[in-house]
This record gives C-alpha cells, structure tokens and sequence, in this order.
C-alpha cells in the first residue's frame, strides 16, 4: 500500500511539473516541495525498496527538470523571437507608412516643381518651355484629321515707356491684368503662354477664319486701358501669326516665321495681325542669307563705298560728298543699305561694318582736293559704345585725313537710344575737329530738344519737306524757318531731297546754300566721284546772282 501510494505521488508530481513546463518557477517550487521531502522520507526508512524508488524519484526528477529547463528555455527563445518579429513589424509597418509618406510628399514635390517648370511665375501663364513642347506634340501629330496647327506671338507696343515711367512695379502688374484678360480671350481656343518679358505666344488648332478672329480680338484686350494704383495706361499689341498648311520649308520653322511676320507688323502697321505669307517667305529667306553674310563676314570683300555730292548753291560747285554702303551679293544682286544695316544691328556686326566703311571712305577721300569734306553716317551703337568711339578715333587719326574734313551724320533714333553717351561721343569727336551733323532733322518728335542738347556743327533737312516744296506753302514756310533758324544758332544746313530745277530753284529763294539729291547728283562710284572732286576744286565760280545752275 505505502510502494502504491509513493508510486502515484511520484506520477503526480512528474505530471505537475510537465504540466507546469512554462511556469519554471512553479515547477521547481512543486518538486523542492514534494519530491524532497519524499526522497527524504522514502530514503531514511531503511527499506531498500523505498530507498530505491527515491533514488529513482531523484533521478527522474533531475531529468524532468533539466528537459524542462530546455523546454523553457526555447519556448522563452520562442516568446522574445516573437516579440522581436512583432516589434520589427511595427517597425516595418512605421516605415512603410513613412515611405508612402515620403512618397506622397515626394510627389507633391514632383508636381510642384513641374508647375514652376511649365509656368510663368508672375502671370501664372505657361512658360517658354511648355509652349514649345506643345508646339512639337502638334507638329508631330498626324494632320489628316487636324484643323491646321496657328501660332501667333504677341509683342506688346508701349510697354518699356511703362517701366520708364511708372517703374517696373506697374509694368509687372499691367502684365499680370494682361495675362488674365488673354486667358478669358483664349480659354477653350487656345494656349496662352508667355515667353519672354513682354512677349507672349498662342497655339491653336481651329480653322484659318477663327484664328484671325481670335488674333484680332487678342490685339483688342492689349488696346482697352488697365487701371493700376488708379492710374489709367493704354498700350497696344501686335501679333504675327503661322499656321502649317501654308508653312514652307517645314513646320519646325513655324514659331520663326511667326516672329518674322511680327517684326512685319511692328515694322509697317503696329497694333495689327500679320499672317506670314510667300512673300514674307521670300523676304525672309533674303534676309537669312542677309544675315549669313554679315555673320560669315563674306560682307566685306563686296562691300563699296559710293559718294553723293553736297553742293553749294552760292559758290556752285560740289563742297563735300557723303559716304553711302553699297552691297552687290553674289546671289542676291544689290542689297540695299534698308536691309542689311538694320540686319547688322540686330546681329551686332554694325560696328565693324561702320569701322570698315569708314576706313574705306577716309582712304577715297585723301585722294580729293583738301576743300573737299567727308560726310559720314554712324548707328546707334556707334554712339552708344566708348569702345567703338575710341577705335573710330583712332581710325580717324591714322587715316592722314585732317579731321576737319569729316562730318559725322547721326540721327535721332540713335539719341533716342542713349541721349547723355551720345553726347558725350559727340563732344570727344568735336573735340579734335570733327564735324558733327543731325540726320533728318525735323522728322522727329523732339528735334529741338536735341537741336538744344547735343553738340553740333550742321543739321540736314529731311526730304519730307521738299517733295512737292515749289507748290506747298506750309512746307516752304518751314524750310524757310529752319533755315533761318540754323543760321541764327551758327549751324550749317544741308537741305536733303533735291529732286528737280524748282526744288533746287525754290531752296535757293527760301535762303538755303547747302543741298543734296539727285537733281545734283545720284551717289557715285569712287572714281567718278574723285572726277567731280577735282573738277569742282578746279572750276570754282563765283556766287550766283540768279537760279542756280
């Protein structure tokens, strides 16, 4: 009965602690508890057989323990892995989160700076870059099933005497009204982008009628008035318009032949659409090779000098001649100086077309009688730049040419430019004897205040006021004055423009001495202007007492 009893206690005690394998501490304090004081009791009984099966309750018990120890041991491992997983989940999950985070604020990013890239930051318009890159996806675009692709570029007329007077503050607000206006206009019809300060550009693909409209109406959003800081400004545009079925060449010169046909407008009616046209194309190819010339400098080995008299009417005979480009291109014939001057200013290349026109002339003129003046034609940007002046200078001073023998024609357009530099190149030439003139005198708006600012020594009347002068009062009335007028303020005046025996007749009446025009003379070649040189230094006559000869 006892061995049964101690049997089924060890049982118990050996279930209990297998039971109890993830609560060690547990297990442990049962068998301390109950299995110690059994092998005590069992052992010290003197009975061999009781004292074996404590022994062998020991013994299983160590082994139960150790396979418990084990057992608690991996299901710990098996926790804390868990636990690790479930923490590097979290962690996972979290930055997962973060990433799309991340991402979304990545791709706000994204879309922010491809707004910067394809907008105008001031007029929230499309940029340059966008307009263009619309303007290749609808060249490339099959045109069978397209109503023909139009750009028009607009330029704005009036707008940097805005910034001049008002500042840049009101030029950037009348651009920003500007663009809202263009935006209603061509909402639905078009792109509206701007592409450079004052410039902005159209894309559409409607049909020819609807797209002039939709030009036109555009001119007249730029001619109604903008109301800023309660300031009322007035303006006005002007498009040049392309459309691809009636581009030649190819379409990828659209925007260019746009452009073309918005220097067409400015040019003759500003304020107004000009669609490119054949003839715009032929003048436009002219030009180009115009422009290669002028770049390549294949300009200078057919560039000459012809010479057109200045008479004297008192003393009837020729006082001086003035310099004029002529241009005979190999493929383009004649080339007048309307086309390629213009052309080399653009480029920049019209100050060493002057220096080099001016050494040609100076070198003709040393072949003349020394009574026999030079008169000689600069750009704007031969005022407007030190360094240019210095080198005509120079080429003035090397050429054994007194300097004054040289008179140097500049025009109102070139004062306009940069008033206060072309004063100061004005007074540097008057300062070692050169002559300086005011080209077209009359013709622009604020003649007498040049006349009043500049230094001058000679002023030439514009034609304008003798065609037709024998039958117009009001014209020989104010050549009359003008004459007088220069008299008065010790300035020597040139009436340009002679054209017949009354003209010629008429200006000697009004007081006029000095004349030029073809009724004299058309410009010569150097070699038979070097004739009339010596054969008018040759024949001087005395003063005329009747009409002029």
């Amino acid at each position: 009965m006892q061995s049964h009893v101690a049997f089924y206690m060890g049982i118990t005690v050996i279930g209990c602690i297998f039971c109890l394998t993830h609560l060690v501490s547990a297990a442990m304090a049962v068998t301390l508890v109950v299995n110690v004081v059994f092998i005590a009791y069992f052992g010290l009984t003197g009975n061999y057989i009781f004292i074996a099966m404590a022994i062998d309750v020991g013994l299983v018990s160590m082994a139960m323990l150790m396979v418990l120890w084990v057992q608690y041991r991996d299901f710990t491992n098996l926790v804390v892995s868990r636990e690790e997983l479930k923490t590097k989940k979290n962690v996972l999950e979290k930055r997962e989160l973060d990433l799309i985070e991340e991402q979304k604020q990545t791709q706000a990013l994204s879309d922010e700076n491809r707004k910067l890239a394809n907008l105008d930051s001031l007029t929230g318009l499309a940029n340059r870059r966008f307009f263009f890159a619309k303007l290749d996806e609808a060249i490339c675009q099959p045109k069978e099933q397209l109503s023909p692709t139009h750009v028009g570029i607009i330029d704005l007329d009036g707008f940097k005497l805005v910034n001049d007077v008002y500042g840049h503050r009101f030029g950037d607000e009348l651009l920003v009204q500007l663009a809202s206006r263009l935006s209603f206009a061509c909402r639905g019809e078009a792109l509206i982008a701007r592409v450079g300060g004052d410039e902005f550009a159209f894309l559409t693909q409607i049909e020819a009628q609807a797209a002039k409209k939709l030009a036109e109406k555009i001119c007249n959003c730029c001619r109604e008035p903008f109301s800023i800081s309660n300031t009322i400004i007035q303006i006005g545009g002007s498009i040049g318009m392309a459309r691809s079925d009636l581009c030649i060449d190819a379409e990828s010169y659209l925007y260019e032949q746009a452009d073309f046909a918005l220097y067409q407008a400015k040019r003759e009616v500003p304020g107004s659409v000009v669609i490119f046209s054949q003839a715009h194309y032929e003048s436009l190819s002219r030009m180009t090779v115009i422009e290669q010339a002028l770049r390549d400098g294949s300009i200078d080995n057919d560039i000459t000098v012809y010479f057109q008299p200045i008479f004297d009417i008192h003393l009837n005979m020729v006082v001086a001649f003035e310099a004029l480009a002529r241009w005979t291109h190999p493929t383009l014939g004649i080339v007048s100086p309307a086309e390629f001057i213009p052309a080399a200013e653009r480029l920049g290349s019209i100050n060493h077309l002057s220096r080099l026109l001016l050494t040609m002339a100076l070198r003709e003129a040393r072949t003349w009688p020394s009574n026999i003046r030079l008169s000689f034609n600069l750009s704007a940007r031969d005022l407007t730049s030190s360094d240019n002046a210095m080198r005509l200078l120079a080429i003035i001073g090397s050429s054994g040419i007194e300097p004054h023998r040289l008179d140097l024609e500049i025009t109102e357009t070139a004062l306009m430019t940069d008033l206060a530099r072309a004063q100061a190149t004005a007074q540097a030439f008057i300062a070692i004897g050169v002559g300086v003139s005011l080209d077209d005198f009359g013709t622009g708006y604020s003649s007498l205040t040049h006349l009043h600012l500049m230094p001058l020594t000679k002023i030439k009347i514009d034609r304008s006021f003798v065609t037709g002068i024998d039958g117009d009062l009001a014209s020989a009335k104010i050549v009359k004055s003008l004459i007088r007028m220069a008299h008065d303020m010790d300035l020597e005046c040139i009436v340009e423009g002679v054209e017949n025996d009354t003209e010629l007749a008429t200006i000697h009446d009004l007081g006029g001495r000095f004349v030029q025009g073809y009724q004299i003379s058309k410009p010569l070649n150097a070699t038979d202007a070097r004739k009339l040189a010596q054969f008018s230094a040759k024949h001087v006559q005395v003063p005329l007492s009747g009409s002029p000869v």
